[in-house]
């Protein structure tokens, strides 16, 4: 098979090697400032930035007020065939919930309770998410025809993403039955892990269960 599509990568001037050359020039191109408290302090005089050109920014690292890497990951998770903007238009219905939820909750508290509840959606929803980080994932390892089901340490990279994911399937399923909308869901589901409760914290929990009864199989890592 490899013969054949090396034959085919010939006869049709088909590259198989890597690109090595980037659209961006090392020696003119610089990295942007995404971070909004840099932007607002001056540059020195001594910096490249002021006489070199700047990279593109990408789309989820535009420094405004309204963007957030943690939700426009959320929205990218809970896409769905492709309908980004359907899926961008639930999250921001969940955080407009939050936002109206904790606001009614903060007008009826008194002035003690008030200093605890966390106003801003864009928090809240970051605080459930964190809540939610897996520690441990379980992976197959085949050892001898057996598969074993092996725990292996996470990064936090993929923490954030089995978290949203845990966070996702449930809503999905919650909504596909009929319960409420999804956006209702995703809601209720990040106000209760920013207070380590709901389902989402629950299947974490007994994610860390099965990779403790399964820690037998550690020594397959290698």
């Amino acid at each position: 098979m490899t013969t054949k599509l090396a034959r085919f990568a010939q006869k049709r001037w088909i590259s198989s090697t890597t690109s090595t050359s980037n659209m961006y020039d090392p020696r003119v191109f610089r990295d942007p400032v995404t971070n909004v408290q840099e932007l607002r302090k001056p540059l020195d005089s001594d910096d490249e930035r002021n006489f070199l050109f700047l990279k593109a920014m990408k789309s989820d690292a535009t420094p405004v007020f309204y963007r957030d890497h943690v939700i426009d990951k959320l929205i990218r998770v809970c896409t769905k065939d492709g309908e980004k903007e359907t899926s961008r238009k639930n999250v921001l219905s969940a955080l407009e919930i939050i936002k109206r939820r904790q606001y009614k909750a903060w007008a009826k508290a008194s002035e003690e309770e008030k200093k605890s509840i966390e106003l801003d959606p864009f928090l809240v929803a970051k605080k459930g998410i964190k809540n939610c980080h897996p520690l441990m994932k379980l992976q197959g390892v085949t050892r001898g025809g057996t598969t074993y089901q092996v725990p292996f340490p996470i990064e936090e990279p993929e923490a954030e993403f089995r978290a949203m994911k845990m966070m996702r399937d449930i809503c999905r399923v919650r909504s596909k039955h009929g319960e409420t909308h999804f956006k209702d869901i995703l809601a209720t589901e990040l106000l209760a892990a920013s207070q380590n409760e709901g389902s989402t914290i629950q299947a974490k929990q007994e994610l860390h269960k099965t990779c403790e009864a399964n820690r037998a199989y550690a020594h397959y890592r290698a």
